[in-house]
């Protein structure tokens, strides 16, 4: 029964929304219906979705393919294709499952072939198995191709009697506007119909289900229908099925599913028409001569050959292909603006300054006097005193200056490849010119990615060629060694194992500046500041490092004041990201946690469950010893609340974002937390919007030597509050 729950219902839903790029109840539902207005088409389509759902699912296909829809919507299409021009009968049904069979096949065999590249299949399995039984039918004496469409309202009539009928006619016949009826029956041929009603169901389904793919529907149409009146082309571009199953498919394919929705993508939506107009017209004139009808093929062939165009770019700019399917425009919009910044510390290996302590930049990037051209991706630090001063006494001695002979520590765990440790250290004022960078330690930390720490003083260096070592090791001390006329520590990231390698621009993992109580994360210091490392605190890093097949239960109230429990069990998927799953309601919450951080990734499920509200609480934590404070900002679509303000904001979100969900977390660490760990941490959500701050909630985490003890959370019109009764 949960099978049948969690895997065969989504798989046959969701074959009918992926048709229009989407996974979502509302439009699965919606096709089912429309389909269902030629019964026997629709039937013939459930009748194909359920066996190729079925058959995979027997075989052992991929599961999370198999719910998305991918590998049976082909199944569908054709089914309801063959139940539209063939009378039904026992060689038709004999037919129909064969077809299913060679459908699903081929699904999983151009699957194979073409994910390799990172390139979808489309609807090809479609076109070509229906071509396998197109071709050859009349030699099947026992198929014949229907007459139901010419006399489809006896159908009806045995359906739905006289009231059933009055209602078609009434709606078809609508007095409406030329280009509306169009733009409806084009909708409605993507189920091989030719229907008002259909198209009218499809047109706000797909307005419920994404208002960006409800835009790029109208311009699709719009740039079709003017590109063949502009080339004299209008009776063979302008059919109901040629918008609706080419046109149209390729402004979902490319405006908004396979590429991040922006003004790029619409713009590219709009010059693809005329090349997929193109592509229609020769394909018709070709497989004409073959008595081959091209169904959506010119579609699928420009769309597949356009993304592995971008493919093959050296570096994106204006079009972003997505990253992650998350089978809804909107969701991955909202997912990548969120996450291009907040997760760039996937693209770095993370990096802590090399010292302890505060010490001040005092020669950042591209600095004036010794950090230009391959050099420029350097920092310079020393340690200043309250009045700015650099040393003590008359600064004439190495020994004068706060920073000789501090620790320089190891910015990250890597393998020493290059140790010079015999240079003298200088005079104050003097220079040697001939070992330019004096005494000098390179750290391999990833193939490409190098650390070197120069200027260092004369035999401090702790470690040996070949040595492995770990973020914050002492390795040697500051010094005066090498084109250092004063004592100070040299830092860069470069490309190479030498000391003439180019550098590169890298951030700093996390860090602190001087009276700010801000985390720095990911980025680089400025010359000038006065900066340090964060200590973790390890009484919350032990609470939030939550370790795969960990089990946490919480009981709670809700709103209404009912008492439930929750139980969260924690897993690593196939790429090792980590993530928690609620047994009650089946919601996944994805999570990393470094020695610094902790922070939610992604949620998916429903938004009553106590992970949900758990997610946004703890969206993001630090597990430092400071009374610091972290702020991020929250993808728009994982909010539970103005949605009829959200919806319009679907619209204008390729070109512009008017609403901001901003997290704010704080912790109240007491002086005695490590003997007494009662730690309280604070956090809120605000929507922003031009000029109006609203507060969204506000939550109180509380953690014990046991870990995560409870917490609460205060949203307008509701309060939840939950305690952990068992791991």
């Amino acid at each position: 029964m949960r099978k049948i729950r969690e895997t065969i219902i989504p798989a046959i839903l969701n074959s009918y929304s992926v048709m229009f790029f989407v996974n979502n109840p509302w439009m699965s539902v919606a096709i089912l219906l429309a389909s269902m207005l030629n019964i026997m088409a629709g039937f013939s389509g459930l009748f194909a979705v359920v066996l190729a759902v079925l058959l995979a699912d027997s075989l052992g296909f991929d599961k999370t393919q198999l719910r998305q829809g991918i590998l049976t919507f082909n199944a569908l299409i054709t089914g309801i294709g063959l139940g539209t021009f063939f009378d039904p009968g026992l060689v038709f049904f004999a037919l129909l499952a064969l077809s299913t069979l060679m459908t699903l096949m081929l699904s999983v065999a151009f699957g194979g072939w073409l994910y390799k590249y990172g390139l979808p299949f489309l609807s090809i399995p479609f076109v070509l198995t229906f071509w396998l039984i197109l071709l050859p039918y009349s030699t099947y004496e026992n198929l014949g191709l229907t007459h139901r469409n010419i006399f489809w309202i006896n159908e009806m009539y045995a359906v739905g009697g006289n009231p059933l009928i009055n209602l078609y006619q009434g709606i078809d016949s609508l007095q409406i506007n030329e280009m509306l009826n169009i733009y409806l029956r084009s909708l409605s041929s993507v189920l091989f119909q030719d229907n008002l009603i259909a198209g009218i169901i499809i047109a706000v389904a797909l307005l419920i289900s994404s208002r960006i793919l409800f835009t790029l529907s109208i311009i699709g149409f719009l740039s079709a229908y003017s590109f063949a009146f502009f080339t004299g082309s209008e009776n063979i571009i302008v059919t109901y099925y040629n918008i609706g199953a080419n046109f149209m498919m390729i402004a979902f394919a490319i405006g908004g599913f396979f590429v991040i929705p922006s003004k790029f993508s619409y713009l590219w939506t709009i010059l693809l028409i005329p090349l997929t107009s193109l592509v229609l017209v020769f394909m018709i004139k070709f497989f004409g001569y073959l008595q081959l009808p091209v169904f959506s093929l010119p579609y699928a062939l420009v769309a597949i050959l356009f993304i592995y165009f971008l493919k093959l770019r050296s570096n994106e700019k204006s079009l972003i292909l997505t990253p992650v399917q998350l089978y809804s425009p909107e969701t991955n919009l909202y997912s990548w603006l969120n996450n291009k910044e907040r997760l760039n510390r996937f693209l770095y290996l993370p990096v802590q300054l090399p010292f302890w302590g505060e010490w001040q930049v005092t020669q950042g990037y591209d600095g004036a006097y010794t950090h230009i051209n391959p050099r420029a991706h350097a920092l310079d630090f020393m340690i200043p005193d309250d009045d700015g001063k650099y040393f003590t006494n008359d600064g004439i001695l190495c020994e004068d200056y706060y920073c000789f002979g501090k620790p320089v520590t190891t910015p990250a765990d890597g393998t020493v490849v290059e140790v010079i440790d015999h240079i003298e250290d200088n005079q104050i004022g003097q220079s040697n010119l001939i070992h330019n960078w004096g005494n000098t330690i390179i750290i391999q930390h990833y193939p490409g990615v190098y650390s070197q720490l120069s200027h260092l003083k004369q035999y401090s260096v702790k470690v040996k060629k070949g040595a492995w070592v770990k973020m914050g090791e002492v390795i040697a001390a500051c010094g005066n060694s090498g084109r250092s006329p004063y004592p100070h520590l040299h830092f860069q990231i470069q490309y190479a194992p030498n000391t003439i390698s180019k550098t590169m621009r890298y951030p700093i993992s996390y860090f602190l500046r001087s009276g700010d109580t801000q985390m720095q994360q990911f980025k680089v210091p400025v010359e000038g500041e006065s900066i340090s490392n964060p200590v973790q605190h390890p009484i919350l890093f032990k609470a939030f490092d939550i370790q795969p097949e960990t089990t946490m239960t919480y009981q709670w109230k809700n709103n209404q004041g009912t008492t439930l429990s929750e139980t969260w069990e924690s897993y690593t998927d196939a790429n090792n990201h980590k993530y928690l799953i609620s047994k009650e309601t089946g919601s996944v919450a994805y999570y990393t946690c470094d020695q610094m951080m902790f922070y939610f990734t992604n949620y998916y499920g429903s938004k009553n469950s106590l992970l949900y509200h758990f997610f946004l609480a703890s969206y993001k934590i630090a597990l430092t010893q400071s009374n610091i404070s972290v702020d991020d900002s929250i993808p728009v679509h994982l909010i539970n609340d103005k949605k009829w303000l959200l919806k319009i904001h679907d619209f204008t979100a390729p070109f512009y974002n008017f609403v901001k969900a901003v997290f704010k977390q704080n912790t109240d660490i007491p002086v005695s937390s490590m003997d007494n760990p009662e730690i309280k941490i604070v956090s809120g959500i605000n929507l922003e919007l031009p000029g109006i701050r609203k507060k969204y909630l506000s939550a109180e985490i509380n953690i014990n030597q046991e870990g995560i003890s409870g917490f609460e959370i205060e949203y307008v019109n509701a309060k939840i509050s939950a305690q952990k009764i068992s791991n």
